[in-house]
């Protein structure tokens, strides 16, 4: 035994059943050669992971490579160690004799966190070799270090197999001495995943006498296969706007396209709602993909709503790129969708975090954040978006808070050497700076719309639409001003609904609160109309708001019949959902929210079209906005000014914004788009008063403002915090996504103690069909700390019917009986 290498006599995996056939354990040398071929094969295969880390490290790629492929090595250091090795005692007797004992540890021995500290303390801190350690989630550096309660002849082993290993690594790779090369950003992600996935080849070798190098000659090929099954490394078909959607001519800023650098930066695109933005941002990343410039698109949406929508929209095109791949979906409930997936167990399914590392992947923004934040493998959620290019819908939507944590997004892709794409319609000016500053760039044109792209140096560049790609006819969106108690309409508007929807008007009410809709729905119920009613919020069990959607998207969708109905709805239909309203109604909002909402306007052209037609009734686009029956004054102080929008103050809090955009509603009957985008954005967004306001606005956005910069500041200084992560599925980590309070999850039952949309409680998804998310102030029924959520009765502890859930001073408000 003395004549092998002293590492050769350690494991590094073991059967989970002993009495399958062939050895029992794994030698430790051959898995982390599994894991380096995985990483060595994925390299050779992503010429743009390569040359990313090898800017990163101001190096040849070859060079990088050795550098990479080294480390990874290293990944599984604190292995060699006395105390992982008596996790199978009868192993470690096997390899090392039984003359040795060793003391079973009171505390758990993390071999990554460990491994860090062992080399450390012969070589001194090195941040690649932090990040390899921390494969298993993250490198704890929490706790003292300490050496085992093991004979000293084992103690000595360890030390000497561990700096044995490394000499071999060294002289394997072909360098002369260990490489001080910073941080790389890309490293922790590569190594995480490359474990995963050289664990699966493991073929259990025990024999100690098999040459390394001609060992690591056989890995290469099984992990040629291994990889390519994941489906990470698809090649790219084709590319362009014309490959992707053929029979389809390039508009308005499509057109703009064959113009665009092809180069890694940051490009910002603002254009009217319809513009075919998502298009666009999908025909440029093929270019960039296509290119070598990325291996995937990763899309960002605000809500699962959003993020479904375009999931179901784009796997067409992500079939036409990559036709042998299955775009990828991740938000909370994402694996409810995924049931039509023919690979729905596989690599990439497993988890929301694996989903990033595909092609195609579709998320929610909290998912993307998750990647910056303290949180289990949140590297691997930033290599899946820092190898791709990233896109991000409806930038302008995010809150300060949430703003700070995009900005930590978009410095990692710079300092990734990777691409970014933001879509938004409407976009404050000191918003659109502020995210061109994350790749030092900034802009000048004051043009609509208008594609910028900022390259990795800064240098910004602007493409203003020509003449010869803009819309040859103007949209036009009457506005009127409806003015009633509480911003909710009163019986007369309500009627005037009424006679709407009877002539056939597909109508639509936004309501800027769960509780204003829910109202607004009993009043109409009550005068028992003749036409359907809907009500859509996100205040609903799992199972009924999926329902819920599917069924809006039926009836209000571009090939919905077009027969009088009425939807009251929240801000859940304002963004992605392809819904076409003849008429809409919309509580007084941020004048960006409302262009929004106003893109579901007339959105289809069913003059020239075989699509359903509108009714004769109504003949033009009307968007109407409810605001308070009184005015502010200059006397109004500060208590009144918040309350004067009531729930939509409460909401959108900047009560400034409201009042320029009423005002700017009430000096423009006419919108045309897309020119008032900008006038009106700047209207409202202005950061000095008007003279003409009253001075408590300027208080109160003065203090909105500096609230935002500190939440900005404080999602900024959480990104950094190095603390002890919760882990990834861990419903806390809303926490650290969202400002303010955070949502308590409620597990509906029925009076018989059954979930109430039926399963069991146990299992994940079984309970998330059956699941709400509400305010801590709102919860009831018994905590369960196991699951992290609250197991209410409905009837008895929560009112909960086709209403959604209702809350409980409400239900007394109008009699509502559990």
């Amino acid at each position: 035994m003395d004549t092998i290498p002293s590492y050769m006599r350690y494991w590094g995996k073991a059967k989970k059943d002993p009495d399958s056939e062939g050895p029992d354990y794994h030698l430790l040398p051959y898995h982390c050669l599994d894991v380096a071929a995985v990483a060595q094969v994925w390299l050779s295969a992503s010429p743009t992971l390569l040359f990313q880390i090898a800017k990163q490290m101001n190096t040849a790629p070859k060079k990088a490579q050795s550098i990479i492929l080294f480390y990874i090595l290293l990944h599984d250091l604190g292995k060699f160690d006395a105390r992982f090795q008596n996790f199978r005692e009868d192993i470690r007797q096997i390899l090392q004799g039984d003359d040795w004992e060793v003391e079973p540890d009171s505390t758990y021995y993390s071999h990554g966190s460990c491994g860090y500290q062992q080399f450390c303390q012969v070589f001194g801190g090195n941040q690649a070799m932090k990040a390899v350690a921390g494969h298993h989630g993250f490198c704890d550096m929490s706790f003292d270090y300490f050496e085992p309660d093991a004979d000293g002849e084992l103690i000595e082993l360890d030390i000497q197999a561990r700096q044995d290993w490394i000499d071999f690594c060294l002289h394997f790779c072909q360098l002369d001495t260990i490489p001080e090369v910073g941080e790389i950003s890309l490293l922790a992600g590569l190594c995480s995943v490359s474990d995963w996935i050289g664990s699966s080849i493991t073929n259990f070798t025990a024999d100690p006498d098999l040459p390394l190098e001609q060992y690591y000659q056989r890995a290469l090929p099984r992990a040629e296969v291994a990889l390519k099954a994941t489906g990470m490394i698809e090649r790219i078909l084709g590319a362009g706007f014309r490959f992707l959607f053929p029979g389809y001519e390039p508009r308005g800023v499509q057109g703009l396209l064959d113009d665009l650098p092809i180069k890694p930066g940051l490009t910002l695109v603002e254009a009217d709602t319809g513009a075919g933005k998502t298009e666009f941002a999908l025909a440029y990343a093929s270019i960039l993909i296509k290119s070598g410039l990325a291996d995937g698109v990763v899309f960002g949406l605000p809500t699962q709503a959003t993020a479904n929508g375009l999931f179901s929209r784009i796997g067409k095109a992500a079939a036409v790129l990559f036709p042998d791949a299955l775009p990828t979906l991740a938000h909370g409930k994402s694996k409810y969708l995924l049931s039509d997936m023919s690979d729905e167990s596989g690599f990439l399914q497993q988890s929301n975090k694996r989903a990033f590392l595909g092609t195609v992947s579709v998320a929610t923004i909290d998912q993307i954040l998750m990647g910056v934040l303290s949180v289990r493998h949140q590297f691997v959620r930033s290599f899946g978006t820092r190898k791709s290019v990233l896109v991000l819908d409806e930038i302008h939507s995010f809150d300060p808070y949430m703003m700070g944590l995009i900005e930590q997004v978009l410095k990692g892709q710079h300092q990734a050497y990777a691409s970014v794409i933001l879509l938004s319609a409407t976009l404050p000016e000191h918003t659109k700076e502020k995210l061109l500053s994350c790749y030092k760039g900034e802009s000048s044109s004051e043009e609509y719309p208008l594609v910028t792209h900022t390259d990795l140096s800064g240098n910004t560049t602007e493409f203003p639409l020509p003449e010869s790609l803009r819309v040859s006819k103007i949209r036009v969106v009457k506005t009127h001003v409806w003015q009633s108690e509480n911003c909710l309409p009163n019986s007369d508007q309500i009627a005037q609904i009424d006679r709407w929807a009877r002539k056939g008007g597909v109508v639509a009410v936004v309501c800027n609160t769960v509780a204003d809709a829910q109202k607004l729905y009993l009043n109409v119920m009550a005068a028992k109309p003749g036409y359907p009613v809907d009500l859509f919020h996100a205040r609903y069990a799992f199972a009924d708001r999926e329902r819920i959607e599917k069924q809006v998207l039926a009836d209000y969708g571009k090939e919905a019949k077009r027969t009088g109905r009425l939807l009251i709805a929240t801000q859940v239909i304002e963004q992605s959902l392809d819904l076409d309203f003849d008429i809409m109604i919309s509580q007084i909002a941020p004048v960006e929210y409302l262009m929004q909402r106003m893109g579901r306007l007339w959105r289809h052209d069913r003059l020239n079209s075989d699509l359903p037609p509108r009714t004769n009734s109504i003949l033009e686009p009307l968007f109407i906005t409810l605001v308070p029956e009184s005015e502010l004054t200059p006397e109004t102080n500060i208590k009144q000014a918040k309350q004067h929008y009531s729930g939509s103050g409460y909401v959108y809090q900047n009560v400034r914004w409201l009042y320029r955009t009423q005002q700017f509603l009430q000096r423009h009957p006419e919108l045309f788009f897309p020119d008032c985008y900008r006038s009106a954005i700047r209207f409202v967004h202005t950061l000095n008063a008007y003279h003409s306001e009253p001075d408590v606005l300027s208080e109160i956005a003065d203090a909105f403002e500096l609230k935002g910069e500190g939440s900005n500041y404080t999602a900024r200084q959480i990104s950094s915090i190095q603390s002890r992560p919760l882990n990834d599925v861990d419903p806390r980590c809303a926490l650290l996504t969202r400002d303010g309070e955070m949502s308590v999850s409620v597990v509906l039952f029925n009076e018989e103690g059954e979930l109430l949309h039926g399963g069991d409680f146990n299992d994940q998804q079984d309970r998330e069909r059956s699941l709400i998310s509400l305010a801590p102030k709102h919860a009831r029924g018994q905590k369960c700390p196991e699951y992290y959520c609250h197991k209410a009765i409905v009837g008895k502890d929560i009112y909960y019917n086709e209403l959604g859930f209702v809350r409980d001073d409400m239900a007394k408000e109008l009699n509502i009986e559990r």
